[in-house]
């Protein structure tokens, strides 16, 4: 069984983010957050994007979220997944 961390990381604007050998990524935009895209995906508020590997498989994929313009602010809240390296 792998060793693993978590983290967490919040965006604000629109870029490009490396999955960086995730194990499972998720991407959470909370409902106060102006519409955003991820991979040409539209989330709805409050809506979640899980992508998960098959065990042992890790995610090197570059992922860009756009934000459109809203009456909110541009929220985006990203958890992964990532091995635990020994050091």
């Amino acid at each position: 069984m792998a060793r693993t961390t978590t983290e967490n990381i919040y965006y604000g604007r629109s870029q490009q983010i490396t999955a960086d050998g995730c194990f499972a990524i998720s991407f959470f935009r909370p409902s106060t957050s102006n519409p955003v895209n991820v991979a040409g995906i539209p989330l709805e508020a409050g809506q979640t994007l899980s992508i998960k590997q098959n065990v042992g498989d890790e995610d090197w994929s570059t992922y860009e979220i756009v934000f459109s313009t809203g009456a909110f602010t541009n929220e985006m809240y990203v958890t992964k997944i990532m091995p635990l390296t020994r050091g």
